[in-house]
């Protein structure tokens, strides 16, 4: 259930390679790639195996390191069982502005905040036509917005069950600033690789 590994994957590449030598960078690149056929973008999805990396071809503190990039990203509070983030990042906060300026893709995410449902489920409660409504929602899979929770049986065929990586999104616009900000479900948090140092924080 990588969907918060791959939103976050929209920001952390860049962090991570402004705090790396070119030198040191290229190294790490050239094992990623030999031994995991990963590029550092993909590899931020498998955020335990790229720190060992970065370890083993530097000198490098991972764990400060670590808490130096995301802390440039998000900011994490644990809200009772659930997670609330705020978006620090840019370029994060205009890839979901741009989210919602969509009406067809705000519709599809209105409906799917609090609950699983299936893709014809959402094309359904949200009025969406079948044509858009499968390339947006196939947009929103890829980077990391919704995530697939499962299978269900419909008319003898197994098709997706799909969720939102936040079951509540606030977007708040101050003086020369816009805020992002959203619940993000305990189960979905604490699966994803990039998580793990965060949650050790807040315990």
């Amino acid at each position: 259930m990588a969907g918060l590994d791959k939103l976050i994957s929209i920001s952390l590449p860049k962090k991570i390679k402004k705090k790396i030598d070119a030198y040191t960078l290229k190294k790490i690149e050239r094992e990623l790639f030999l031994e995991h056929g990963m590029s550092i973008k993909l590899a931020t999805e498998h955020f335990q195996t790229l720190l060992k990396i970065i370890k083993k071809n530097s000198e490098l503190d991972v764990n400060q390191f670590e808490n130096e990039c995301l802390k440039e990203i998000i900011q994490v509070k644990k809200v009772r069982e659930n997670y609330h983030l705020t978006i620090l990042d840019t370029k994060l906060v205009h890839f979901i502005l741009d989210i919602f300026g969509d009406g067809e893709t705000r519709k599809m995410i209105i409906s799917i905040l609090k609950s699983e449902h299936t893709i014809p489920e959402i094309l359904r409660e949200s009025g969406v036509p079948k044509t858009s409504g499968y390339r947006k929602i196939k947009n929103l899979l890829i980077n990391g917005f919704f995530i697939e929770t499962g299978k269900v049986l419909s008319e003898s065929k197994k098709i997706s069950k799909i969720q939102c990586v936040f079951q509540e999104i606030v977007i708040d616009a101050k003086k020369e600033k816009l805020i992002v900000s959203g619940i993000v479900p305990k189960k979905i948090f604490e699966k994803s690789t990039t998580m793990k140092s965060i949650i050790k924080n807040l315990e």
